[in-house]
């Protein structure tokens, strides 16, 4: 079942990595029209710094789920490299249940947020809010999902510790 879930997160990553790629190359090409607008022809636009910010914040939303997926966000490793194996698994998915419950609850709140923020219009894009807002429903869908497979591979790698413990 893991291996399988596994697969589908992989597919789910190419798409994730494929939509940063072209989200950064976007975002650069954007700043760079915003930067050449301002300072060379002084005729600034709102619209491209608002659609630089609001591809950043999905762009980080999507890089958060990633990194949960990799066990890269910052934790302070020197206290959980002095434990045994075991404590430090157990202590592992423990913090992503924590992680989980928080998610969760930040889920409805951003669900909340979303449908408040489509009556309302963006400054520069003229857009309605709530598609920059969906950015959190959907990275925390991202998240909770990669924290799913965290968690059942400690439990793989705490089962495999208990046999090697009673050979």
């Amino acid at each position: 079942m893991l291996k399988g879930y596994s697969k589908f997160l992989d597919a789910l990553e190419k798409v994730e990595k494929a939509i940063l790629a072209i989200t950064v190359a976007i975002m650069i090409i954007i700043i760079t029209y915003q930067v050449i607008m301002r300072y060379v022809f002084a005729n600034a636009n709102s619209w491209s710094e608002e659609l630089a910010r609001y591809l950043f914040i999905y762009d980080v939303m999507i890089g958060a789920a990633m990194a949960i997926r990799r066990n890269s966000h910052l934790q302070i490793d020197i206290l959980i490299n002095l434990m045994k194996p075991k404590a430090r698994i157990l202590l592992s998915i423990v913090a992503t249940l924590a992680g989980m419950v928080f998610i969760g609850f930040l889920f409805t709140y951003s669900i909340t947020l979303v449908q408040t923020g489509a009556r309302t219009m963006s400054a520069g894009l003229g857009i309605p809010m709530s598609i920059p807002y969906a950015c959190m429903p959907i990275g925390l869908v991202l998240m909770f999902l990669t924290s799913i497979e965290f968690i059942f591979k400690n439990i793989e790698e705490l089962r495999a510790l208990g046999k090697e413990d009673q050979a």
